[in-house]
């Protein structure tokens, strides 16, 4: 007698998009840092966060279905995650970006990942689960160092140099925000990952323009190319807005720590898309530490 099919439960659909979602979201933003190099040489750091953070706010609108409205206790929450996810942070990375050698930069950004998971354990009661949890976890992050040092470290990373303490902050930021966002996604029925997302980027958009034009630094929007903010806009609503929702998306569904995990691709996607934009080389180490991580996330995504 042939066995029946079950269905997934709803439970388990919803894993699965939140999986995919942090997925996809990983590439977008790892694609962003390669598209973000032509305007960040011409474009002012605080004007193109500005700027980005508006054109992926607009762009989430319709995702939102144009709603501005949230519960009043819920306006709190949005106001740390806007100041701190989508005005200081933003700003910290972009300045940073330009004081620090790339390979520098690109250990650092890991710093989120172990930010965010540290804070959730400490503050917001979620944590890796037993050994296998923890071992997956050192796992992920090990691959990460690997993938993204090759083994190599250089003098001016452990130097306390004014951009590498600004890129630090910038993922200390992030990880306030990944963890008081996912208490918002929880505690709220009418915060959707769309609704925040939009309001996180299009406010801290907002006072970003505000602050770039008070300083005397909008008049350079007028001498961006047509090409340029064709690249501006790509980065805006792929590498940004897509990427944020996406992401939001996931920590809703799947919790703080296995986003996290799963968003640790990141790097392992800039990598890639460098080596095939940019035709850098990648590494044998390179391609074992991509493994690792990969091998990491299974393991954390089925404990």
């Amino acid at each position: 007698m042939p066995q029946e099919r079950t269905e997934p439960s709803k439970d388990t659909r919803s894993s699965y998009f939140g999986y995919a979602s942090v997925l996809a979201a990983s590439a977008l933003f790892g694609s962003a840092f390669t598209l973000a190099k032509l305007p960040l040489s011409i474009v002012d750091p605080l004007l193109l966060s500005a700027v980005i953070y508006v054109i992926s706010g607009a762009a989430l609108v319709p995702f939102a279905k144009a709603s501005f409205r949230l519960a009043t206790g819920d306006y709190y929450y949005l106001m740390i995650i806007t100041i701190l996810g989508a005005v200081i942070a933003p700003v910290l990375l972009f300045y940073g970006l330009k004081q620090t050698a790339a390979s520098d930069a690109s250990i650092l950004t890991n710093g989120e990942v172990i930010f965010t998971i540290i804070l959730s354990s400490l503050f917001f009661g979620e944590k890796p689960k037993g050994k296998i949890g923890i071992f997956a976890i050192i796992l992920v992050v090990a691959g990460l160092l690997v993938a993204t040092t090759n083994i190599k470290i250089s003098s001016s990373l452990l130097e306390l140099k004014a951009g590498n303490v600004m890129i630090l902050l910038a993922m200390f930021c992030w990880a306030i925000d990944n963890n008081v966002s996912r208490k918002l996604l929880i505690k709220s029925p009418d915060s959707s990952p769309a609704k925040i997302a939009m309001l996180k980027s299009l406010i801290g958009g907002i006072v970003l323009l505000a602050i770039a034009i008070f300083l005397g630094n909008g008049s350079a929007l007028a001498g961006i190319s047509y090409t340029v903010w064709l690249t501006i806009t790509a980065v805006a609503i792929s590498g940004f807005g897509g990427a944020l929702l996406l992401f939001l998306e996931g920590m809703k569904r799947i919790g703080t720590v296995k986003t996290m995990s799963m968003f640790s691709m990141t790097p392992i996607f800039g990598i890639i898309i460098a080596a095939a934009v940019l035709g850098e080389a990648i590494s044998i180490l390179q391609a074992i530490a991509t493994i690792a991580v990969i091998s990491g996330v299974i393991l954390l995504s089925r404990n």
